[in-house]
């Protein structure tokens, strides 16, 4: 009994989701659907201004250091700026969306904190 209760809290600590967030600054250039009505927004961030990758919207528009954002508790739109924390989160569209999108090849991030501005 004690070994499975062992067993059991390993692997409560493991299914933990540890992470750092971080700043950031940017602007909406397109989004992409999850799941119903949960969105991933792109977002050519201005700040950081390395991690991002390019991204080439359903409009034909090319952008640089763009990360897709998911989990925003409001619809936003384009050309919105917005700022707060996110963090990054590679495998977030595969585990919690119906959609995953595998032509694209930017990082995926998760909203802590939204300001839209």
């Amino acid at each position: 009994m004690k070994k499975i209760m062992i067993l059991a809290a390993v692997l409560l600590l493991a299914a933990c989701n540890n992470y750092e967030d971080f700043d950031f600054t940017g602007t909406v250039v397109d989004y992409e659907e999850c799941m119903g009505s949960s969105f991933g927004y792109a977002v050519t961030l201005t700040s950081p201004d390395t991690i991002g990758g390019d991204y080439h919207t359903r409009d034909g528009k090319d952008f640089h250091n763009v990360v897709v954002i998911y989990g925003a508790d409001r619809i936003l739109k384009a050309n919105s700026n917005i700022s707060g924390r996110i963090y990054l989160d590679p495998n977030f569209s595969k585990t919690e969306c119906t959609w995953h999108y595998t032509d694209r090849d930017v990082p995926e991030a998760v909203f802590t904190k939204l300001k839209v501005e």
